[in-house]
């Protein structure tokens, strides 16, 4: 009977595995951050845009004081702050995102190399197992032949 399959470098390939589910993990981290990140900015631009209406209808209106214009005018400068903080923040996660992504799709393949590596060992293995079969069964089979010859012949000289 054959011994069954085994890969010497399965805890190599578990270890890939690991590392891989931990890339992924972190892949996903970084994705939830720039989604964070993009909706908060998202938000931002509608208060932004809310404000712009505000202030254009005050500037419509005609009815405004010259502390009222500043108080708006800091308003505005701090919202465009803001937005370019939002911005550099949406554009260091995007960055992060992609080398997170690059580095789980390298662990990926180095996993399927070993995963590759060990379907094809298990071919082999597999083939070579079948022919052991293949070799047996045809012994058993040329030993019953032989044995019906005989008890042919012997029956024949009796």
């Amino acid at each position: 009977m054959a011994k069954r399959f085994q890969f010497r470098l399965e805890q190599v390939l578990n270890l890939r595995k690991q590392v891989e589910e931990i890339k992924i993990r972190e892949l996903a981290v970084a994705k939830k951050h720039l989604l964070d990140v993009e909706n908060a900015l998202n938000e931002h631009l509608g208060k932004q845009e809310e404000f712009l209406e505000a202030y254009g209808e005050l500037e419509k209106s005609g009815l405004f004081t010259a502390e009222q214009v500043m108080t708006y005018c800091e308003y505005k400068e701090l919202l465009s702050k803001e937005e370019k903080e939002f911005r550099k923040r949406q554009d260091d996660w995007m960055v992060e995102v992609e080398r997170r992504r690059r580095e789980a799709v390298k662990v990926s393949r180095e996993r399927q190399l070993l995963d590759n590596l060990k379907d094809k060992k298990k071919r082999v293995y597999t083939q070579e197992v079948e022919n052991e079969e293949r070799k047996f069964l045809d012994e058993v089979s040329s030993i019953a032949f032989v044995r019906r010859e005989r008890a042919k012949k012997s029956v024949a000289i009796s």
